[in-house]
């Protein structure tokens, strides 16, 4: 008898045994077959996400759009599924998966919020063992119920503006032999063709500056108005390629107008903050240029031909008939006779005799001359806008737009790249410290970066040293007064901090000029994708 008692006991444990392991098999078969689903479910759910935030493009007004983009993915993705309205997916045949779609604002630095979009997707999954885990426990264990959630933000598309100097520095060699055009055209066609940086929902437009900031040198002086060498266009490769052609065919010649250029490049930039499908793009300006300004745009010939500081009217020429008063073509100084320099050669402040040549004024006049060259900067007390005058409306993205009023979005990113070597007496082709403080103010820059050493100096390191320097005669205390956030060296904390690169052309222009378009289109390239 205790034989058999054993030898029974041990069928009761061997049924038990294979009543578990069979239950462990089952669970094993029946959470695969989840795990397996859930891994399809989230695919389905990656793949809507990223279609519903491209449609998106980060505005609450495409939500419904990008709710159909969602359910229509996942239809080609082999889900059977349609839109029920609202904001839900559901299945019409098949696997009983269901989408939930939602939307969030996304905090983004350098500018608004961006609508995303979340995804949540759930399906029960019919089990064959564990349903019988009822007879055991209560409860319904005919299915697992899998879900998957995914998150994304659009790509932030840019709308940039490239504002570039074919003044005639520009022909000047770099230490290479290659004049400063032909390299910046190198290094601009590179940027252009980075495949992987421009979309076709990103924008570039162009403009150029010399004597004028038109875009078309051969006929800007019969323009009264100034327009770009190309305006804010989708980046397809044929645009793309267009572009890259107006670049090469850039010519250089005559003075320096770098207010009227970025006159010029501010409207398409305006425009696009009240497009609602471009709200909430990236806007840039890429400045390249080699020198201070020498030229500016005054809104009439009569107010041409007076003192941009304070009005006085101009005095006769001093060196050839034709040159004074009667020296404006649309606002802008010039020569009937081609005889003298078209642009504001610098000497020393303090030799009188020595003074630089002025157009629309007389040649031997060093405080008209300083009056002419601190307004093309932009100072208080001119009666025209300079360059850092149009770089802040530019920053503060206005001209006239209701939606970049005082205390509106900021959003234009400035990055100013410069060539030169310091030359204190010539403000054409030159970065010297008073140069790299315009510019510094320009940008709202924080740094300034020497691309060939790689030191960083500091806004106010570099302007506060102008205001000492007496080097030429002038202490450039213009460019410490108020404009736009304070007297002295400041970042305006309202407008977004731009950059300012210094292009050694000791060395190779291209080369610096190169890496720094690669670094910019790094920044530029920050696209956020949950």
């Amino acid at each position: 008898m205790r034989k058999l008692n054993q030898r029974g006991s041990f069928l009761v444990f061997l049924t038990l045994g294979f009543a578990l392991l069979g239950t462990f098999i089952g669970f094993a078969v029946d959470f695969g077959r989840a795990y397996l689903e859930k891994a399809r479910v989230s695919r389905l759910i990656d793949g809507a996400a990223l279609a519903a935030a491209k449609v998106l493009k980060g505005q609450v007004a495409f939500e419904s759009a990008a709710t159909r983009a969602a359910c229509d993915s996942m239809l080609m993705n082999g889900a059977q599924v349609a839109w029920t309205g609202g904001n839900t997916c559901s299945t019409t045949t098949g696997a009983p998966v269901t989408a939930t779609i939602s939307f969030f604002n996304m905090p983004v630095a350098g500018g608004p919020d961006l609508r995303a979009v979340r995804i949540v997707g759930t399906e029960p999954v019919p089990t064959t063992f564990l349903r019988f885990l009822g007879w055991m426990a209560p409860g319904d264990y005919s299915t697992i119920m899998v879900r998957a959630q995914a998150e994304a933000g659009p790509e932030r598309p840019i709308d940039l503006m490239l504002v570039l100097d074919r003044s005639g520095s520009m022909t000047a060699t770099d230490g290479a032999g290659t004049e400063r055009i032909a390299s910046l055209k190198t290094a601009v066609n590179g940027f252009l063709g980075l495949s992987n940086l421009f979309s076709a929902n990103d924008r570039i437009g162009m403009t150029s500056f010399g004597w004028r900031g038109c875009g078309n040198a051969g006929t800007e002086s019969t323009l009264t108005t100034c327009v770009p060498d190309a305006a804010l266009d989708f980046a397809t490769s044929s645009y793309l390629s267009t572009l890259q052609g107006k670049v090469t065919a850039l010519q250089a010649a005559n003075g320096t107008n770098t207010m009227e250029a970025l006159r010029t490049a501010r409207p398409p930039l305006a425009t696009a903050f009240t497009d609602p499908a471009r709200a909430t793009t990236r806007k840039a300006v890429l400045l390249v240029t080699d020198g201070q300004p020498t030229f500016m745009r005054r809104d009439s010939d009569s107010e041409c031909q007076r003192n941009p500081f304070g009005g006085g009217l101009l005095p006769s020429p001093g060196d050839v008939a034709g040159a004074g008063v009667g020296g404006c073509i649309h606002g802008v100084p010039s020569w009937t006779n081609g005889s003298p320099q078209q642009f504001m050669r610098r000497k020393e402040f303090s030799n009188l005799s020595a003074a630089g040549r002025v157009p629309g004024g007389s040649v031997n006049n060093a405080a008209l001359y300083r009056d002419a060259i601190r307004c093309t900067r932009s100072i208080t007390g001119c009666v025209t806008n300079g360059a850092m005058h149009e770089a802040n409306q530019i920053r503060n993205c206005g001209y006239g737009n209701s939606a970049c009023s005082a205390g509106g979005q900021h959003d234009v990113v400035f990055f100013a790249i410069a060539i030169g070597q310091p030359n204190p007496n010539e403000p054409q082709g030159s970065m010297d410290t008073n140069a790299k403080c315009m510019l510094a103010r320009m940008a709202n820059a924080t740094d300034i970066v020497n691309v060939a050493t790689g030191v960083i100096e500091t806004m106010t390191t570099v302007c506060g040293s102008v205001f000492t320097t007496t080097v030429d005669g002038d202490t450039h205390a213009d460019l410490l007064q108020a404009w736009p956030c304070g007297t002295g060296p400041c970042i305006d904390a309202t407008q977004e901090k731009g950059k300012v690169f210094i292009i050694d052309d000791s060395g190779n222009v291209a080369q610096q000029l190169t890496a720094v378009f690669n670094e910019i289109a790094a920044i530029l390239k920050l696209r956020l994708v949950l």
